[in-house]
């Protein structure tokens, strides 16, 4: 999935064999796009989303997940719903505050609840199914099923076993592990992760090598922080 920014909205790109793209307002009209099929216009309602961490749909194409970040949403305050695109009619809502990640599973979908915790829902009836709890959670990456990074606010990386909802890795602090952040910087953004060969990579921004103030700019970073992701073994 690819987000790009246009005038009051955003279009979103997808890997999909059925949905091709969507186009979304702030005033609550998304306009879905098919492959082989008219555009729908769906009546969203909600007018803040969380575009920047994107707004998937479902392998089959028939359902919209949104996370929204209003005050209030009918009887929702913040939260996940979830829309039938066939007829445009929302099936279910999630009141769990700001809602960021959002990957989809065809059972299920591991969300991430701002600061608070990694979300298994079901995705015919939104029920929640596991959770796992933590108090400083950012945001998620996905390494192909079962498996996403967690990144926290303080600054551990974490493997979790989606399927399970266990944790089979730790790499401890960003800000102070060497195979991480070897310069030592302050300001340390993941953007990308990728297991691939069982080979652990994390990609993104770094500022202030040796905690210098005094060095201003960020620079790119591309950094094996496991070479023998198959060991399991947490740190």
């Amino acid at each position: 999935m690819r987000i790009e920014r246009i005038n009051n909205g955003f279009i979103q790109f997808y890997d999909n064999k059925v949905v091709e793209k969507t186009i979304c307002n702030y005033n609550g009209i998304c306009m879905v796009f098919f492959h082989d099929k008219p555009p729908r216009e769906l009546c969203i309602g909600s007018s803040s989303y969380n575009a920047q961490y994107g707004m998937p749909v479902s392998e089959d194409g028939s359902k919209i997940f949104i996370g929204f970040w209003d005050k209030e949403y009918g009887d929702y305050k913040k939260g996940l719903l979830a829309y039938d695109i066939k007829s445009g009619s929302m099936l279910w809502g999630l009141a769990e505050g700001k809602i960021r990640n959002i990957f989809v599973y065809p059972n299920y979908l591991i969300i991430v609840k701002a600061s608070a915790s990694i979300l298994k829902v079901d995705i015919v009836d939104g029920i929640i199914l596991e959770e796992i709890k933590s108090g400083t959670i950012e945001h998620i990456y996905d390494l192909g099923f079962p498996f996403v990074l967690a990144d926290t606010i303080t600054g551990s990386l974490r493997v979790v076993n989606v399927e399970s909802m266990t944790l089979l890795k730790s790499y401890g602090s960003k800000y102070k592990s060497k195979i991480i952040n070897p310069l030592n910087c302050l300001g340390f953004t993941i953007t990308k992760a990728i297991l691939y060969d069982n080979i652990l990579t994390i990609s993104g921004f770094e500022e202030y090598p040796d905690k210098n103030y005094n060095i201003v700019g960020s620079n790119a970073f591309d950094r094996v922080i496991d070479s023998d992701f198959s060991s399991r073994s947490v740190n």
